[in-house]
């Protein structure tokens, strides 16, 4: 009765081993299924709009949004260490974003976009510190920031070209 309690206890340790030999494995196998490369980036499908020249020289002075920019140009060139970081430094960028924007430009439109903008920077933000996050789930989330960012771009140009426009009312 013994040996056979022995025999049982052996198998079932030698089981325990091998199953967990074979868990690292996967790990490593599902990391790899979700590096995003820049060709990839670039073939992801969405509108985007640039800062006309005069908007640009509005904004010349705006560095929190110089600086989001420059994040966002980084995530283009398939560079997420920014979004890999803690999310205490990325919730630091977007509080003093929105705390040092244009007193010309707030308006409700561009408000709005700024909210989305800073809801899509957290999300992505989550979407790649996810370990079972998709490679689709992190495109899907990466498109979704572009676009806001995009967005917001296009409202600014419109804030500024409406204000550029002087209509004079008939009396």
């Amino acid at each position: 009765m013994s040996r056979i309690f022995l025999v049982l206890f052996i198998c079932v340790f030698c089981s325990c081993k091998k199953n967990g030999r074979e868990q690292p494995d996967n790990i490593g196998g599902d990391q790899d299924s979700t590096t995003i490369s820049k060709d990839e980036l670039q073939k992801l499908n969405f509108t985007e709009f640039v800062l006309d020249p005069d908007s640009e020289k509005y904004i010349a002075g705006w560095w929190k949004y110089k600086e989001l920019e420059d994040k966002i140009n980084k995530l283009k060139n398939a560079d997420f260490s920014y979004f890999k970081s803690d999310k205490k430094i990325i919730e630091t960028l977007i509080r003093e974003f929105k705390k040092t924007e244009l007193l010309d430009i707030n308006e409700e439109a561009i408000q709005a976009r700024i909210l989305v903008v800073e809801t899509m920077y957290l999300k992505l933000n989550n979407t790649i510190n996810i370990s079972s996050s998709t490679k689709e789930e992190i495109k899907k989330a990466i498109t979704n920031l572009l676009e806001a960012f995009s967005n917001l771009n296009y409202q600014i140009n419109k804030k500024l070209e409406r204000d550029s426009q002087n209509i004079s009312k008939p009396e």
